[in-house]
């Protein structure tokens, strides 16, 4: 009867969009019979990874380092990222290799894949049932990208009298906004779907002081007022999703969302400029500029009965 021990361990216990993973692979075989391990794959959700590298033998009853490898993440995979591991054993029985055939992992694990650094993104949503069973997991792919998330009457609740000044003040100091248009009333005149009245409201306050802007429309909305002008005259990046098929809007997201947050950097950085030059021109001093189980590590146990 053969059996081992495979433990792993990735070097960080998170990572960015696009950064390379070092893995390194240790092989213990508590057997009586030399073991060979080879074809070592590593499955995610998103892609298959072969480590062609991580091979070797391990003697009756002792343990060997196999080595490491890396991969690189995709810039456009984020979240907690599932995976198991698949690999082939070989047995020496009789002066020669028996080939044991595929193992794979019965056992879910994840790694967490976030960009950095955090942004904070005011969500232009409604607050009824029906719009919050749309946003909030809308708002959670918007979380996976690096955003903090600010709505009024959500994250943060003030009075009633006091929210058209909240509204500004939160707008003013996130990063960026991104409108999420749910149907809100019929059009009596034309027969279409509109969208929240004060949606349009947050866009103008945003897009009036310079905020990179983003709005996502549910399919059966058409836009009025500032947003239509804004996405026929293409200043604001509009993307149409199915409420009933929100893993269409995830794929899409993760293709737009990359150059959303340079555009958020790019502003940034503008801004930063400018704020140096009024310094220079202020002739101020100085400024100071600083069961599913984590796969971060982890053990597999291997049996083969005769």
């Amino acid at each position: 009867m053969a059996s081992w021990i495979i433990r792993w361990n990735f070097d960080k216990e998170k990572y960015s969009p696009g950064e390379v993973a070092l893995i390194s692979f240790w092989f213990e075989n508590t057997g009586d019979t030399p073991l060979y391990l080879s074809e070592v794959k590593l499955e995610f959700d998103f892609e298959e990874y072969n480590l062609d590298n991580i091979r070797g033998m391990a003697l009756p009853r002792k343990s060997t380092f196999l080595g490491s490898a890396r991969i690189r993440f995709p810039k456009n995979v984020v979240g907690r990222r599932f995976f198991k591991w698949k690999y082939r054993m070989h047995e020496y029985i009789n002066n020669s290799w028996v080939d044991l055939g595929i193992f794979e992992t019965n056992k879910q694990y994840f790694i967490s894949i976030y960009p950095t650094p955090f942004y904070k993104v005011f969500i232009s949503r409604g607050l009824t049932i029906e719009d919050r069973s749309i946003g909030d997991p809308i708002a959670e792919m918007i979380r996976e990208w690096g955003f903090e998330t600010v709505t009024i009457g959500i994250e943060v609740k003030v009075p009633e009298e006091q929210v058209p000044l909240r509204v500004r003040e939160e707008i003013r100091s996130a990063d960026a906004l991104i409108a999420i248009a749910t149907p809100r009333f019929m059009d009596s005149l034309t027969g279409v779907w509109r969208t929240l009245e004060w949606l349009h409201n947050e866009v103008g306050i945003a897009f009036g002081i310079d905020k990179p802007l983003l709005i996502l429309k549910d399919k059966r909305v058409v836009l009025g007022g500032l947003p239509s002008y804004l996405e026929k005259l293409e200043l604001v990046p509009v993307i149409e999703f199915d409420p009933f098929n929100l893993d269409e809007l995830k794929s899409k997201l993760s293709a737009i969302m990359p150059s959303f947050r340079e555009s958020i950097e790019a502003k940034r950085m503008v801004e930063f400029q400018e704020m140096l030059m009024k310094i220079a021109i202020g002739g101020l001093a100085v400024i100071s500029f600083a069961a599913v189980i984590s796969g971060i590590a982890g053990v597999i146990a291997g049996l083969f009965k005769k």
